[in-house]
């Protein structure tokens, strides 16, 4: 469906084409095309110059502020107003790339719903290990507890050893080596 026919009725349209004629004498304003939001785009001159034309928006609805038209402007025409593009953009090139961008919109919900999938599977991963350790621990400290019951205590037999060596300080000093 062609967006321009739902804004401009045939006669619109015709008169629109009529003033995109280049060929008519003393005309100084040209039509040269619409966006999607119905916007006309046209060059003019005020003395007559033909060889730089002015260009210019007219906007399908009038709004309170100028700067609000930025918003229904594409990319495409504002290339063409700022002279970076030399030829205006078609209605098919417009509508080519408002399918672009809502293809884009799709994919990127994809990647996001893959990449938020992910973070749960990793997360859910590092629960089960983590489960997994603190279970190793219970089961440590069950073992301890059944030594401790059985009159096996290690700790207190580290405290034995640590106390029977000789003082720590004595054995960290560095004797001298002989010649």
């Amino acid at each position: 469906m062609d967006p321009i026919k739902s804004r401009y009725t045939p006669f619109q349209r015709l008169v629109h084409r009529f003033k995109a004629r280049r060929d008519i004498p003393f005309r100084k304003k040209f039509f040269v095309g619409y966006d999607l939001h119905g916007n006309t785009y046209w060059e003019f001159t005020l003395d007559g110059n033909m060889s730089r034309l002015r260009r210019k928006l007219e906007p399908y609805q009038s709004m309170l502020f100028k700067s609000d038209y930025v918003q229904t402007i594409p990319p495409q025409w504002l290339q063409w107003l700022r002279r970076t593009r030399e030829e205006p953009p078609t209605v098919q090139e417009l509508v080519d790339d408002q399918i672009r961008q809502q293809r884009m919109k799709i994919l990127s919900e994809q990647a996001d719903a893959k990449w938020y999938n992910e973070k749960l599977r990793q997360e859910q991963e590092e629960k089960l290990k983590l489960e997994a350790e603190l279970q190793k621990v219970e089961e440590s400290k069950k073992n301890f507890e059944e030594t401790k019951k059985a009159g096996h205590d290690p700790w207190a037999e580290a405290d034995n050893a640590a106390k029977s060596q000789s003082d720590p300080i004595e054995a960290a000093k560095i004797k001298p080596r002989s010649k």
